[in-house]
């Protein structure tokens, strides 16, 4: 397990996108967000328990959440390349509210644009993990391969970024891709109307889930002005 733990560790620069790059100081929130969305990405491994400790099965599970995103990601590629004439008609580029500017939009969209050598590397470790597992007594084999196939089973049968994880997976994406647009909004009312006019109001629900989330993720806007001076008149 610490094995492949280790060459897990070595897949991350391999990715040729991160939704916050290094060498930049980013808001505490932002920070929270990033925790929050690992956590949703990865349920069957159950990283929120509070007697956390490494298994075949959790390990399992790790790899097949890692490989079944992975999967999704490249066929979702697939599909956007095929349907790049429609790019113009999302929400997001009509949208004036977030204050995005062009290089924002830009660099969000390159950076989902080449995953080849992460993902050819992912799918070598893969078939390594799963051919080694043989090799190990049948009950943490049996563990493990019920722990992948739990995970990588989860793998969205349809294109919304909204079906991975739980539902506010899609919220946390936009959050990390766009937190400079998020940081320069007054309020939760504003978030919440941006996120309607991207996702839709069915997606995001009311404003006081998204109150919820601010609240979570320690998201704070504006500062409350000082109250005014009240100024008595000589009689």
């Amino acid at each position: 397990m610490r094995r492949l733990a280790d060459e897990l560790d070595k897949l991350e620069p391999l990715m040729p996108f991160k939704f916050l790059p290094d060498g930049i100081e980013y808001p505490q929130w932002v920070l929270n967000v990033e925790r929050e969305f690992s956590l949703v990405m990865l349920p069957s491994a159950r990283l929120k328990d509070p007697d956390f400790k490494m298994t075949p099965k959790r390990m399992g599970a790790l790899l097949g959440h890692i490989c079944e995103i992975a999967v999704w990601m490249m066929e979702w590629m697939s599909h956007q390349t095929e349907n790049s004439d429609k790019k113009d008609e999302t929400p997001l580029a009509k949208n004036s509210l977030a204050k995005i500017t062009e290089e924002e939009w830009g660099k969000g969209l390159k950076a989902l644009d080449s995953l080849a050598d992460w993902y050819n590397a992912l799918r070598r470790l893969a078939k390594r993990a799963l051919c080694s597992s043989v090799d190990q007594t049948y009950e943490d084999m049996t563990d493990f391969l019920l722990g992948y196939s739990d995970a990588f089973s989860r793998k969205p049968r349809t294109f919304q970024v909204g079906n991975i994880g739980n539902p506010t997976f899609e919220i946390y994406v936009f959050m990390l891709i766009f937190w400079k647009a998020i940081d320069r909004l007054n309020s939760v009312r504003e978030l919440h109307e941006l996120l309607v006019k991207v996702f839709g109001a069915s997606r995001i629900g009311d404003q006081k889930r998204i109150e919820k989330i601010c609240q979570r993720i320690g998201l704070r806007f504006r500062k409350a002005g000082r109250p005014k001076k009240i100024i008595q008149t000589p009689a």
